[in-house]
């Protein structure tokens, strides 16, 4: 510790680095640059990550989405190529399954004409189940989602998403059991809708009215028809066995050929976000290799340095090594003159690119979540990320002066002395 404290020797580190000051400059900047580069493209993938989950908000991550297509295979005296619909009675049947957790219909209406007070405004309708907002929860800024007795009831009340609450209620005012107008019918707000998740959504939701279903199917003469199935498997069970369960209950019930492949279309979003988060993987793995490999490059120049530092300092080595200086002294002065240059290049580097992502946070946080009202990400890395960081820094300082070293403590006293 003491050692550690010692100014003379501090000095003659700082004095032996700058001797060759050009030399220690560009060597560093390797270090810097590398370090520097390995930490701005961490931030950015887990940035690209975080909006990724983001983008999912609260979703089942075991989500199935069914849709009714063209049949393809003829079963029990039906011919393929035949089209078919959902109805009311698939998502009963859908909900008893063992493997099935919440199921949802939903309705996609048309565009309708929207008033209040004189303000006009044209945006989608779409119908939802109540157990829409279990399996893909959306933030809601006033009021409440759709529930049960408004389907039972077929009650017209709605749910409104953000730019339709702007269009219609410009003062911000809580609009949670004003009465608006859409077409010819009177509706009653009860929530309004913040969009929190872009990836089950298959409308523009800040633009989107959302009414029971059941009331959507009567209002457009559909009275038990539904165009999409969401589902939430239970946590337990695969999504491959959710997915087969439920085609399988619902194709039952149309007379179509369990294996009939293109009878209709799925989605499981347990298999979109494994592929994606192995995807986001790959790139952190490369990340790492190109980031390791630029900051390898820049510890190679720093031991390099370090050589021609001791060659430099043969006869001063070999005096030491004459009046005594046992090999753990040599070898402690060349790995500290090593660490100091690349300890200071790295913190340097690491330092500058925290402060560029802190920069990015900021301006996408301005440009993004307040102006363009987004999703608030961070593209700054994790604290581990940076401890770990400072791991591979600290132990690439210590091993850009290994070699050094070692060639230190082969130089002989008597052949140093005689060299001129």
């Amino acid at each position: 510790m003491n050692r550690f404290f010692d100014t003379d020797r501090w000095n003659e580190i700082w004095q032996t680095i700058s001797r060759n000051r050009k030399r220690s400059i560009m060597t560093a900047l390797g270090v810097f640059w590398g370090i520097f580069m390995l930490t701005v493209m961490l931030g950015a993938g887990m940035g690209l990550g975080r909006l990724f989950r983001a983008q999912l908000g609260d979703m089942s991550t075991n989500t199935v989405l069914l849709q009714p297509q063209q049949t393809g295979i003829p079963y029990k005296g039906m011919p393929k190529n035949r089209w078919w619909r959902l109805n009311n009675g698939d998502i009963d049947a859908v909900k008893k399954l063992p493997e099935v957790q919440y199921a949802a219909g939903m309705f996609w209406a048309e565009t309708v004409h929207c008033s209040y007070n004189g303000r006009k405004t044209d945006h989608f309708m779409m119908g939802y189940s109540p157990d829409y907002q279990k399996i893909n929860p959306q933030k809601l800024i006033f009021g409440r989602f759709i529930n049960d007795v408004d389907m039972a009831r077929k009650r017209k009340v709605c749910v409104i998403g953000t730019q339709t609450f702007k269009d219609l209620f410009p003062g911000g005012e809580d609009p949670t059991g004003k009465v608006i107008r859409i077409n010819d019918s009177y509706f009653t707000v009860v929530g309004v809708l913040r969009k929190l998740s872009s990836a089950m959504s298959f409308s523009d939701v800040e633009r989107t009215v959302v009414v029971p279903v059941s009331l959507a199917q009567q209002m457009f003469g559909r009275p038990d028809q539904i165009h999409m199935l969401a589902i939430a498997g239970r946590d337990d069970v695969p999504s491959k066995e959710v997915e087969k369960a439920c085609r399988e209950a619902v194709f039952a019930r149309h007379i179509i050929s369990p294996n009939d492949e293109k009878a209709a279309w799925t989605m499981a979003t347990a298999e979109m976000f494994d592929k994606v988060m192995s995807l986001f993987r790959g790139i952190a793995l490369l990340t790492w290799i190109v980031g390791l490999g630029t900051l390898l490059a820049g510890i190679v120049g720093v031991s390099n340095i370090m050589l021609v530092l001791v060659k430099e300092r043969t006869q001063e080595i070999g005096v030491r090594r004459a009046l005594g200086a046992p090999p753990r002294a040599i070898i402690s002065q060349i790995l500290s003159e090593s660490f100091v240059l690349t300890f200071i290049a790295g913190v340097l580097g690491l330092t500058a690119a925290v402060g560029l992502l802190s920069v990015v946070d900021s301006v996408y946080y301005q440009a993004v979540t307040v102006a363009q009202d987004g999703f608030e990400v961070s593209w700054q890395i994790s604290f581990g990320t940076g401890i770990l960081s400072l791991a591979i820094l600290v132990g690439g300082s210590l091993l850009a002066g290994v070699i050094p070293a070692g060639r230190a403590l082969k130089i002989k006293a008597v052949d140093a002395i005689r060299e001129e």
